[in-house]
Formats: structure tokens, sequence, C-alpha cells
């Protein structure tokens, strides 16, 4: 993290948890969707898990795009990175494919942020954080086709291209395993950025500086690695583990 006073491990481990935190909703998923273990997935706990580590995670990308130095760096290979996953899925997982998941989304945020950064900085961080947010909740569900916490229908004839669900306007026929779009979850993402000035001038709680788990904070200094990788090693675990109990059965 840039700025006087060392590294904040309170988002290191934060960014851990959130990603345990997705790798086991995750690992959930496979199971459900891939590997048809009949359990009640979309149900209000996991949606809750899953709520919970993205909002995370984007939050603390906010608040580090504050802190970096090169926000368009990060952004352009994170989004390099979602790219990759896009020609992953698309492949060797077409029924999952990822067309505008959290890295293209996070990327390209970044990016966002990068151009706007002057404006974002002048701005009074306190009320840029609280108007963000509210703009976050107002839109939330706008991808589903309503706004105010589902009182208010989207115009259908908004939906009428599959190129703008990037904006959070999915046409007919669009699917992505794993989806992002910038409206309402650039809110958070900007909310992160205003709050990211309190952490970079150390108007923090001490306690957010001090380092309370070397485990926690290994992953979450490593998490654009660990979030390439899990999929790929969470399925082969289980299916090397489903392959295994068929063999076993069939003895």
């Amino acid at each position: 993290m840039a700025g006087k006073g060392g590294r904040i491990f309170f988002l290191d481990e934060m960014r851990a948890l959130a990603l345990i935190g997705m790798i086991i909703y995750h690992a959930a998923y496979d199971l459900y969707a891939i590997f048809g273990l009949d359990f009640d997935f979309y149900s209000p706990g996991w949606d809750t898990l899953q709520l919970a580590v993205c909002c995370t995670f984007i939050a603390i990308a906010g608040i580090s795009s504050r802190l970096t130095k090169n926000a368009l760096k990060h952004g352009l290979v994170v989004f390099g990175c979602g790219m990759l996953m896009t020609l992953g899925t698309y492949f060797f997982m077409p029924s999952q494919v990822i067309w505008f998941g959290v890295l293209h989304f996070l990327g390209a945020s970044m990016i966002i942020y990068h151009i706007f950064r002057k404006s974002v900085k002048k701005a009074p961080a306190l009320l840029g954080a609280i108007v963000s947010l509210t703009v976050f909740f107002c839109l939330y569900g706008i991808h589903s086709g309503t706004i105010l916490f589902g009182n208010v229908d989207v115009p259908s004839g908004l939906y009428f291209s599959k190129y703008l669900a990037v904006i959070g306007l999915p046409g007919p026929g669009f699917r992505s395993a794993d989806y992002f779009p910038l409206l309402p979850w650039f809110f958070l993402f900007l909310s992160g950025c205003f709050i990211g000035k309190y952490f970079k001038e150390r108007k923090i709680p001490g306690f957010m500086m001090n380092k309370h788990s070397d485990f926690l904070c290994k992953i979450g200094s490593n998490t654009l690695a660990i979030y390439i990788i899990h999929q790929p090693v969470i399925y082969g675990l289980l299916y090397a583990f489903f392959w295994v109990i068929e063999k076993g059965s069939a003895v």
C-alpha cells in the first residue's frame, strides 16, 4: 500500500477472509451446478455469503485504488486476467462461460477511477462515500429489471442488446456464469475510493495497521493469483473425489 506509515494489514486480512468465503461459495456452486449434488444452493444463507464476499472485495478494491500510485496499470492487469478467464471458460467450460465477471468489472472500474481520479480526490470524501452508497443501493437489481429496492420497474426497452450487459442492461439471451456490471457495482467501488482517503491519511483505528495473522496476510496479498487458479483447482479436486467414489462403488 502506498503512503506513509507502512502497509495496512487490515485490508490484506479482510481480502483473505473474503477470498476464503468465495472459495467455499464456488465449491458449493460446483457441487450443485456441475456435479449435480442435490441441496438448497439458491437459499438466503448462500446468497448472503455471496453478497458479503462480493461487497468486501469491491469496497476494498476501491480503497486500494485510492492508495496505489498506478490504478491504470493495476486495472489493465486485472482486466487482462478477466479476459483470460473468458477465454478459458469459453474453450474449456462453455456452459460456464464468463463474459463480464468480477475481474472484468474491477479492471474496468480501476481504469475509470484513474481517468477521473483528480475529481474524486477534490470531492468531499464522506459526502462522496454516502452519495455513492446511496446510488448503489438505489440501483441494486437493475440487471434484473428493477431499481429502488424492487419498487420501480426499469423500462424493458432498455434491455435490447447483449453488449449493454457491461453497464447493467443485459439484452435477451445474455448469460454469464459470473456477472458484475458497472451498474450498480461501480458505485460501491467508488465509495471505497472515497473512503480510501482516510486510509491514505492514516485516519483509521490503530488496530487496522497491525498484523493479526501471517496466514491471512499472505493470502490477502496474493488474491489475484489465487482467484485465477482457485476454480480449476476446486473443479479438479471435486472431479477426482467423485471419480474415486464412482470407481470405489463399482468394485
